[in-house]
């Protein structure tokens, strides 16, 4: 059983190949946190749901103009590999207190089957931009965090 645990809604997002340039056309990126449990059953409290993985679903919105990421997942794809991102690094604000958060996602990889990389519509006021989804299961690094809260 799948449970969405914490939401990132990711600002300033970039994704980085392997020599750590980065490549272009991302422009927003999110990523839920999802959890994996199973009924473990205890003697004095019956049943119980225990934590057996995780993982990390992350979306992006590339454009179709600047499609560098585009490319990267094709080149990848036409050489017979499982296109993954090594790296996303994304920020959260907290506006009231003008702070930010700053956490890195590693080995991001898609399913080639699922990717949608070409997308025409009709309608002449549809932007060309479209999603594409992969997942991770490596822990994210929180490179910024948030500070501790405080009350005055």
């Amino acid at each position: 059983m799948a449970v969405p645990a914490h939401n990132l809604y990711l600002r300033n997002s970039q994704v980085y190949d392997e020599t750590g340039d980065p490549i272009y056309g991302l422009l927003e990126a999110r990523a839920i946190f999802k959890t994996q449990t199973e009924d473990v059953y205890r003697l004095q409290k019956g049943s119980v749901k225990d934590i057996v993985g995780f993982n990390i679903e992350v979306t992006l919105t590339i454009t179709g103009q600047n499609a560098a990421l585009k490319y990267f997942i094709i080149d990848q794809i036409v050489q017979g590999k499982t296109p993954i991102i090594p790296m996303l690094i994304g920020e959260q604000w907290d506006k009231e207190l003008d702070r930010k958060e700053r956490v890195r996602l590693t080995n991001i990889r898609f399913t080639p089957e699922e990717l949608e990389l070409f997308a025409a519509k009709a309608e002449g006021n549809d932007k060309s931009q479209y999603e594409i989804k992969g997942e991770t299961n490596d822990k994210p690094d929180y490179l910024d965090r948030f500070p501790d809260y405080e009350e005055n």
